[in-house]
């Protein structure tokens, strides 16, 4: 087989060009963001997992081992078809920490640098051996259809490019948070291609060259051989460890977690994903057998068997045939180290380089951290060439494989510790991942110990491999549980685990809630590290994403911005360089990472309930009701932690104050608005636990409230719970009924004194007649007759005034009689001119004398004295009141019209509410109105207000009051 090596390099860099288009044509927007945001189509990406190793090196472990190859399939699909409790939590636990490796979730949940370093060095030396196969197969692969080329020149132009590509569309940005929509379908495209060429030769030999069914029947039957190889008995305990390398490497290898998990924008591409991948792996795993047995029957097996799907084109005379499978396993070995090293080089800038190097002064921050990336992605690619050349003559793809297939199968405790057990701890992760590297380490350089030492060891590592694997993992396992139970982890390790845990809540980790602020603050510890540019954009998108306001913050808010920002720059710098950058100059070292904020853990509650069952469901139900009982009480509450700080405002304190919960959780009593600082932090600060109606001016108005509190004792904090109970209707009710029987008691002894002073008047007015009779001077005479007519006046005036002093004494408020309407407001004009100011106002009382109704004199008399003191006080000097009043049938229309400023519209509906008032304080009760609706009412009658008056001057106010008529007979 020998094609030309010019045709076979425009054929490897044409494809490679059509993915460089595909991929820029999704980074310009010029492809429909349906399909670039297409569950499916990111589902579609995770077929990188079906490397070179899949698509050559499965011949080989089919060749020699028969359906042991089955493995890799398998194994993978069983770790997607397990999504909802493997992959999903962790897709949770990513986006809502902003981890971007498995070696950043690492470090989030065990609160470790060293973790992080340790997990990115581990999976580092895992993928050289995986990332040296894709070069192997591809530079072998060439090598096979042109036998006068340099591999090693073949491996170093094929390097090149795909350093080239990771450059262009997976270090674009600085962080990784941000997707790479163009790596992504570049990747989709390729898992489609390798699938569709592995299919496109399966077919071929199926139909084409066994001629269907029947034909393949046929030459099995005549080579029994081939199908007993294929099922030949594997090794014991081989199969359950190859299955389990493959579902551990299908989560945790580099490519594999930053496609599922950093590049993910819905979680229903990995729901997709649950039947997508297991039925792309398994159509990879059907082609298998017909091209191994096409290539028996046809003469095409050689000594390296991993290539039969490249030798079989050949072997068959069909050169499109090994073209086709060629940019097959281009695609498969392009796809994946392509998007290891992106993720590599990200997981060791965070892990290795940052917590070393320090940014250069005078640099711009973003540019240098992309720079920085882009170098490790040209080291890893180079890295990665060198093991090729040193290695690559001395191991098969197969080889390779399960060499790092094996490595990564170490990280199933650590991440089944992470989502199950949080008794899990750093130091037994440590102790766990390096024994069981140890093993692995010992039994890759077992041929070489037995050199050195001069030792016969019975076991082979190339046989036994399977025990030396097994006993790695078991020996990792023991020594994190030995060492988690030995060594338990911190609060802040503990407290991570819990966020980690399967269905565990989403926690607002972080420091003890700080003090008041400003964004500059975080500014200015940002500024050493990153430089104040970058500073001022990083808290400037966090405070935006958090819709904050600028200036002055209270101390939640300063909570959830550091935490925002934290968890931003934990996807530009990794979780632990980002804790460390945003660690208070105070605070302790060993502070890490932040407790618990129980506002912030209602907030997350309230958006969980989705993910609970079982008892938990029943428990969060109990907490959802006890919290809307506290919310909804007819009594304020508020509750403060051991700081004094408010961690609870119900509804009806926010009422009472007007302020809502959002502006005062966090902030101290003393740091509320006035009147409510001193009177609430002076209470709480002092040893009454009651103080009954505390007196509060509010907006210029009198309010009472009684004020009680209680400790609220607890195993790991103090609080205290405060009541506020308003209690203003009450007071002003009380106070009332004490101005009222202070009035009742004036009218009785006015009462009193006004009969007394009737029998002096009546003496008066008898001597005054009485000058008729001694003397017939014109001039006496005149003034006798005076004297007469005011005495007249002052027993009218008195009379007027006992009866209204005797107004709602009637034991049957129901006994009514003849009322003339003229008469009773002439004598209210009388009484309201008393007051010396309302004599400056003239009233006009122009109803007839021939309007009677019936009623209770009294009651019709406290009406009109009520409307035209209202009347009065809202009149200038000088104004007047003009009462007019006309019949209608069986009804009397009767109106008070005044020249005041009128009534505001806002208030007109609330006139006849008790106590509402629009007088100054200490000026009215706001119950005049009320009593005189419900007088008229009992009366039968109705009254309104219109205002103002006059449309034209825009002034005055206008009460009409219709009555029943009196007609000679009292109604039923």
């Amino acid at each position: 087989m020998n094609f030309e090596l010019p045709q076979l390099l425009l054929i490897c860099f044409t494809y490679l060009l059509c993915l460089f288009g595909a991929a820029y044509l999704t980074e310009r927007g010029l492809l429909p963001p349906k399909l670039v945001r297409h569950p499916l189509l990111h589902a579609l990406s995770l077929g990188v997992y079906a490397s070179a190793w899949t698509f050559y090196g499965a011949f080989g472990v089919a060749a020699e081992s028969g359906l042991l190859y089955l493995g890799s399939y398998i194994g993978a699909a069983a770790a997607f078809m397990l999504a909802p409790v493997i992959l999903i939590p962790i897709l949770r636990i990513t986006r809502t920490y902003q981890l971007s490796s498995l070696a950043d979730l690492f470090a989030f949940r065990f609160r470790s640098g060293g973790v992080g370093t340790l997990t990115a060095l581990a999976l580092l030396v895992a993928c050289l051996p995986l990332l040296s196969i894709q070069i192997q197969a591809v530079s072998d692969s060439i090598y096979l259809l042109n036998q006068q080329v340099d591999r090693a020149q073949i491996a170093a132009g094929f390097c090149t490019i795909i350093a080239l590509f990771a450059i262009l569309f997976g270090a674009r940005r600085a962080s990784l948070r941000n997707s790479h929509s163009g790596l992504v379908v570049a990747v989709a495209i390729e898992s489609i291609i390798k699938l569709l060429a592995l299919v496109t030769v399966a077919l071929f030999a199926y139909f084409g060259f066994f001629e269907g069914h029947e034909g393949l029947q046929s030459w099995l039957d005549a080579n029994p051989l081939a199908l007993q190889q294929m099922q030949k008995p594997t090794t014991p305990g081989g199969w359950q460890v190859l299955i389990l390398a493959f579902f551990t490497s299908a989560v945790v290898m580099p490519h594999m977690f930053h496609l599922a998990f950093t590049e993910n924008v819905s979680y229903e591409s990995l729901y997709k994903a649950t039947w997508v991948m297991p039925l792309f792996l398994l159509l990879m795993a059907l082609c298998v057998p017909p091209i191994l047995w096409a290539a028996h029957a046809s003469g095409g097996m050689t000594t390296n068997s991993e290539f039969v799907v490249l030798n079989l084109g050949h072997t068959l005379n069909q050169p499109w045939l090994t073209l086709v499978a060629l940019i097959g396993g281009l695609s498969a070995a392009s796809g994946l180290i392509i998007v290891a090293v992106v993720a590599l080089a990200s997981m060791l800038q965070n892990h290795l380089v940052l917590p070393l190097v320090r940014r250069p002064e005078q640099t711009r921050f973003y540019t240098w951290l992309l720079w920085l990336r882009r170098f490790l992605i040209i080291l890893l690619i180079f890295a990665c060439y060198l093991f090729f050349i040193t290695f690559g003559e001395s191991f098969s793809l197969q080889q390779l494989g399960s060499l790092g297939f094996a490595a990564f199968l170490q990280f199933l405790p650590g991440l089944l510790a992470t989502l199950y057990w949080p008794g899990a701890s750093r130091r037994g992760f440590l102790l766990g991942l390096t024994g069981g590297f140890g093993i692995w380490l010992f039994a890759i350089t077992l041929p070489l110990h037995r050199e050195i030492l001069q030792i016969d060891i019975p076991i082979s590592s190339d046989q036994h491999w399977y025990l030396f694997v097994l006993l790695s993992v078991l020996l990792n396992l023991v020594l994190m549980v030995i060492g988690s139970l030995l060594f338990p982890g911190s609060s802040s390790e503990r407290q991570s685990a819990e966020a980690c845990v399967l269905n565990s809540l989403q926690r607002p980790l972080g420091l003890a809630l700080p003090a008041a602020g400003q964004a500059s603050d975080l500014v200015a510890q940002l500024e050493p590290r990153i430089g104040v540019d970058s500073a001022n954009r990083e808290v400037n998108r966090a405070r935006v994403e958090l819709n904050l306001p600028l200036g002055n913050l209270r101390p939640i808010d300063m909570l959830r911005l550091r935490n925002q920002l934290e968890h931003n720059l934990s996807g530009l710098l990794g979780p632990v360089e980002a804790a460390a950058i945003l660690q208070p100059r105070s605070a302790a070292p060993s502070a890490g990472f932040r407790a618990r904020e129980v506002h912030l853990l209602e907030q997350q509650l309230e958006h969980y309930d989705a993910r609970l069952s079982g008892l938990a469901a029943e428990l969060d139900q109990l907490r959802r009701y006890h919290r809307v009982t506290l919310q909804r009480l007819p009594i304020g509450a508020c509750t403060l932690n051991e700081e004094r700080r408010i961690q609870f405002w119900n509804s009806e304190l926010a009422r009472y104050t007007g302020i809502d919960d959002e502006s005062c959780i966090g902030l101290r009593l003393i740091s509320l608005p006035p009147p409510w600082d001193r009177l609430l932090d002076e209470f709480a600060s002092g040893d009454a636990h009651h103080e009954p109606a505390v007196q509060v001016d509010i907006n210029g108005f009198p309010r009472w409230f009684s004020l009680h509190k209680a400790s609220l004792g607890h195993a790991s904090a103090e609080g205290m719970v405060l009541l506020v109970e308003d209690e203003t209707e009450y007071q002003m009710i009380s106070r009332n009924l004490a101005h009222q029987e202070r009035l009742a008691s004036i009218g009785r002894f006015a009462a009193g004194v006004a009969h007394e002073i009737g029998n002096p008047v009546t003496g008066i007015a008898c001597l005054a007649q009485n000058l008729k009779l001694e003397t017939d001077t014109p001039e006496v005479l005149e003034t006798g007759e005076q004297i007469v007519e005011q005495t007249e006046r002052i027993s009218r005036i008195v009379q007027s005034l006992v009866r209204f002093a005797h107004t709602g004494r009637q034991q049957n408020s129901m006994l009514r009689e003849r009322v003339s309407l003229h008469e009773c407001i002439a004598d209210a004009i009388r009484l309201v001119q008393l007051d010396s100011r309302v004599r400056q106002q003239r009233f006009t009382n122009s109803v007839a004398t021939d309007l009677y109704s019936y009623a209770d004199p009294q009651q019709m008399l406290q009406v009109f004295i009520n409307l035209l003191n209202n009347a009065s006080d809202a009149s200038p000097d000088q104004g007047e009141i003009r009462i007019d009043a006309s019949s209608e049938g069986n009804r009397i229309l009767l109106s008070i019209t005044d020249e005041g400023s009128g009534i505001a519209p806002e208030h007109i509906e609330h006139l006849f509410e008790p106590f509402f008032t629009t007088k100054e304080p200490g000026k009215g009760t706001g119950l005049g109105l009320p009593l005189v609706y419900n007088i008229i009412t009992e009366h039968y009658g109705s009254i309104e207000l219109f205002s103002p008056a006059d449309k034209k001057q825009n002034n005055g106010t206008q009460v009409v009051i219709t009555l029943p008529r009196y007609n000679g007979s009292s109604p039923d």
